[in-house]
């Protein structure tokens, strides 16, 4: 079956809340995944027909965007989707004239951490402890991309 884009707000809450859930270790509250789908954000989600595969959503100011999240259904990680999802969102964000990207990720995300540094993507600095990990801490790390408006 073939893969399609959709915005973001097409989608109910509970069924992006759901894959938020299943994806993430540390998922976000449905309030705070509520809140990046209204004003000064945008994003996409990547379905396989009706079934939702994964998202991302975008923060934006003036010509500059933070990655805020970006989710793929767990039973089909290693697929390439994840690059696939963070192309396209890449792509878009070019074609809105965004000039600078930047993320936040776990340091102890290293399939993410490959992908963005396989994208293209550089760290830019850590901050040290920032999550909450268990009764442990672990570092952010923020990283960044130039686009080119």
């Amino acid at each position: 079956m073939a893969l399609s884009y959709q915005p973001t707000g097409s989608h109910r809450l509970s069924e992006l809340f759901s894959l938020e859930l299943r994806a993430h270790p540390y998922p976000w509250s449905e309030k705070t995944l509520s809140s990046c789908l209204g004003d000064g954000y945008w994003g996409e989600s990547l379905q396989e027909g009706e079934r939702l595969l994964g998202f991302y959503l975008f923060q934006q100011v003036l010509d500059e965007v933070t990655l805020v999240n970006i989710c793929i259904d767990p039973n089909r990680r290693g697929q390439g989707l994840g690059r696939l999802l963070l192309e396209r969102a890449m792509t878009k964000a070019a074609q809105r004239g965004v000039a600078q990207a930047f993320l936040e990720v776990r340091a102890g995300n290293l399939a993410a951490l490959g992908l963005y540094r396989a994208s293209g993507w550089q760290e830019d600095c850590r901050r040290k402890g920032y999550y909450p990990a268990g009764e442990q801490r672990e570092d952010a790390v923020l990283m960044s991309i130039a686009l080119g408006a």
